[in-house]
């Protein structure tokens, strides 16, 4: 499950596309199935929903029919999210606008789909995690109404806690200079829901988290002093979290850590040495639909070698709906590894071919 939150879009929207139901019938005349993705981010300044259309057609070739983008999208559909208190009660309603991602910043990519337009619905109000966001999706053709449900998980550091972000007055250093097997670091974290939170009988929206080092260093010429900034992703794994889990951390063995450096950093080319820089802690938390989807994805498998053709794990109601709408949040920040462990970077015959320095701050 490596990064959840970065890559999911790409997997659902080829994922979801491919699906239909269960007991679809791929030989069965054309039918419009409505796909809904979205993921809710409170530290996002703007928010998207993709609803789109499954493109099977027994008279038709798919690969033909993706090119075409009336295949994929609703002439006329009505997107809305209407906000819900804890206790189910209606509070407000939000009317989305459909936009053309290619115009907001997110180019779709190249291959057999159309590149353009590549719609979605957009929405910019600052997610509330005292309140439930529904979205319903009424198709004015058909006059059938899908809808799917989403608690928002809390950013602020007053319901989401790194200890590492959180404490700079403590000045917290990674440390994992000590090479002893049996030697860890630790980075606890913590989630904090808002007074009277429930969402399906379950008093916090998280049910997952993953944690990842981001190290930072500076490839230095010894030729010519140039520098060039590099990095690598050390990915902690998963943790699963309950509705009684309010805190939990991260073990690493400190020599798992060294083993990543070496293999993420590599052997420094000729003439080159490495200094390193301050690293980065990318904490990311996802619901329990998120993390049922992630799971059900991983049992099946995806793409040409998966064991079925479509996942079968939606949490959208309706009555030809699929998808995955539901929110995540992450937080991150830089961290100074600590003199020590840099000195034992330096000396560790582990990492003799890598050529750390030093540093490249003072």
């Amino acid at each position: 499950m490596k990064k959840f939150l970065l890559p999911v879009l790409a997997v659902l929207a080829l994922s979801l596309l491919q699906s239909c139901s269960e007991n679809f019938n791929v030989a069965a005349p054309y039918k419009s199935i409505t796909v809904v993705y979205g993921l809710l981010d409170r530290a996002d300044t703007a928010h998207y929903v993709r609803v789109q259309k499954a493109f099977l057609d027994e008279n038709k070739s798919a690969l033909a029919m993706a090119k075409e983008p009336d295949s994929s999208f609703f002439n006329n559909i009505n997107v809305r999210i209407q906000r819900l208190t804890m206790s189910g009660v209606p509070y407000d309603t939000i009317h989305l606008t459909r936009v053309d991602l290619n115009l907001e910043g997110y180019p779709k990519d190249t291959g057999t789909f159309f590149n353009t337009p590549s719609y979605a619905y957009k929405f910019k109000n600052t997610l509330d995690p005292n309140y439930i966001y529904r979205i319903i999706v009424t198709n004015a053709a058909s006059g059938e109404t899908d809808s799917g449900d989403a608690p928002i998980i809390d950013n602020r550091s007053s319901a989401f806690q790194v200890y590492y972000l959180d404490n700079s007055a403590l000045n917290p250093q990674l440390d994992f200079s000590s090479t002893n097997p049996n030697q860890s670091v630790r980075l606890p974290f913590g989630y904090t829901p808002a007074p009277g939170f429930l969402f399906r009988n379950v008093s916090t929206p998280v049910a997952l988290a993953q944690g990842f080092i981001r190290f930072h260093w500076w490839d230095s010429s010894m030729v010519n002093g140039t520098k060039t900034p590099r990095s690598f992703d050390f990915d902690m794994g998963t943790i699963e979290m309950s509705s009684v889990t309010t805190a939990a951390s991260y073990e690493i063995k400190n020599i798992a850590i060294y083993n990543a450096i070496k293999g993420g950093m590599g052997a420094a080319p000729t003439g080159v040495v490495r200094l390193i820089d301050r690293s980065e802690l990318l904490f990311y938390l996802g619901t329990a639909d998120f993390y049922k989807y992630l799971k059900v994805q991983e049992i099946q498998g995806t793409g040409l070698t998966g064991n079925e053709i479509q996942p079968t794990y939606t949490n959208l109601s309706g009555k030809n709906v699929l998808g995955l709408y539901t929110a995540r949040t992450m937080r991150s920040g830089l961290v100074t590894i600590s003199n020590t462990t840099i000195d034992s970077m330096k000396k560790i015959s582990l990492l003799s071919e890598v050529k750390i320095v030093g540093t490249i701050y003072h």
